[in-house]
């Protein structure tokens, strides 16, 4: 079972983020059709950085 770990958080989104994050919503409708709207953001953030920390940018820093 995979560990999570919560914590309280703050996130400021400009408009053009909302409207990336409600795309990215429709496009993983299967993974986020069953939580809120806070758990959906919540979902969508950990997603995106889980992403970014794989790509070859972030591989190619922590090489360094």
């Amino acid at each position: 079972m995979e560990e999570k770990e919560f914590i309280g958080k703050r996130v400021n989104l400009y408009i053009k983020n909302i409207k990336r994050i409600k795309i990215m919503a429709t496009l993983l409708e299967n993974e986020v059709k069953e939580l809120n709207e806070k758990k959906k953001l919540d979902y969508i953030i950990n997603k995106a950085i889980e992403s970014y920390y794989s790509s070859n940018e972030i591989k190619e820093l922590l090489e360094l």
